[in-house]
């Protein structure tokens, strides 16, 4: 696999101090020593003899001593990416406030092959909130704190199975739109997933247990939780591509404190049963239309009847280009408020409304887009209209 420019400078700034103390006869690679010239792990003058024994012996292999001791370097990925936001809001509930921000997102990522099966990795990003990695420009300068937002290992001890635990990426299959789980979100926990062929068709299912909060004084089985499992199938039909799933996610109260949901739930319980699914056809454009729908079975308290939730979308790329477009539709207690999108009307169940994204690929791996949000919260939400107009300028690395 090709590496990225990033991932070759860390790996040379590490193995700058072998590459010196190689014998001259090691041959190296011109790139790599003129990255470490670059970063300062050489010197000139050990830049240039290396250089000189490069050209007289290309010929030269390096010992198997030397490959023991840097192979472990080609274990290891190193990737990121960064995004610039500019971000115009403007709220209407009985006056105006408008809102105009500078926000960006870091993240940057280093994942191990520990053995034949088993990889462990971190990620770092900015800002520590379970649904956002946005850090909003505006604070004197000062330095930024920056998070772990993963911190996991994964085993597979058969071809199709995973075995994940720790701060995880999302393990389960979802449409574009977050209308359960904004992209940001990491749960905490473990979870298996495995993948088969099965009559032509790919089939995944996955289960998971993840812990929401930690009671201490309490036994484990009192912690507020979070279990899922879910069944998806990928096929064709009449030669198009085709999704088909289903999910459960059962909350479980905790014996003390409060329940965590947020985004205007007054619902103290939540079993999520969730049905989505997406086709690809071409109508002159490659098309991709796909929905989701959602019911909370457990809701209750004065709103329990605010318990549904769906979405409907289309997406099309044409050269450099993509767009998409959705609609949805959240009653107050039809997700967990703290965990669904956190741009679509701030978070906020008890709304309606559109969402339109442009993007153009510049390069490779630098693109710039743009989002327009349209929403309304309902009465029993505070009765809130949002316009959000985003900007974006991405990088990957």
């Amino acid at each position: 696999m090709k590496q990225t420019k990033l991932s070759v400078a860390i790996k040379a700034t590490l193995l700058g101090a072998s590459i010196v103390l190689a014998p001259a006869s090691f041959a190296v690679d011109k790139e790599l020593l003129d990255i470490l010239k670059a970063n300062g792990a050489i010197t000139e003058d050990q830049y240039t003899e290396l250089s000189m024994s490069n050209m007289m012996n290309k010929q030269n292999k390096p010992s198997d001593e030397m490959l023991k001791k840097m192979a472990w370097a080609g274990k290891l990925k190193v990737k990121g990416d960064l995004r610039l936001r500019q971000e115009f809001r403007n709220d209407t509930n009985g006056s105006s406030k408008r809102e105009d921000r500078q926000r960006y997102r870091a993240r940057i990522a280093v994942e191990g092959q520990v053995t034949d099966t088993v990889t462990a990795g971190v990620r770092m990003a900015s800002n520590g909130g379970a649904t956002s990695t946005n850090e909003t420009l505006g604070d004197g300068f000062e330095n930024d704190t920056v998070y772990f937002d993963r911190a996991y290992i994964n085993w597979t001890p058969l071809s199709g199975l995973d075995l994940m635990g720790g701060k995880i990426k999302q393990p389960w299959e979802q449409v574009s739109g977050g209308l359960v789980w904004d992209g940001d979100v990491n749960p905490e926990g473990g979870a298996a997933r495995y993948t088969a062929k099965l009559a032509g068709a790919e089939i995944i299912g996955s289960v998971g247990h993840f812990v929401l909060d930690d009671i201490d004084g309490y036994s484990f089985d009192e912690d507020q939780t979070m279990r899922y499992g879910q069944l998806t199938a990928k096929f064709n039909v009449a030669g198009a591509k085709a999704m088909l799933g289903g999910s459960i996610y059962d909350y479980d109260a905790n014996k003390a404190g409060a329940f965590t949901s947020g985004g205007g739930n007054d619902s103290t319980k939540y079993s999520l049963q969730e049905i989505f699914g997406s086709l690809n056809i071409n109508a002159g454009l490659p098309l991709t239309v796909y929905g989701q729908y959602v019911v909370n079975g457990d809701a209750d308290g004065l709103n329990d009847g605010e318990d549904t939730a769906w979405l409907l979308g289309v997406e099309t790329k044409m050269g450099r280009w993509k767009a998409s477009y959705d609609y949805r539709e959240t009653e107050l207690n039809a997700v967990n408020g703290a965990f669904n999108d956190s741009d679509f009307a701030g978070g906020r169940t008890d709304s309606e409304g559109n969402r339109w994204k442009l993007s153009y690929k510049i390069d490779k791996n630098f693109s710039v887009g743009t989002t327009y949000i349209d929403s309304e919260v309902g009465q029993l939400n505070g009765d809130l209209d949002s316009d959000i107009w985003q900007i974006d300028l991405k990088a990957k690395f």
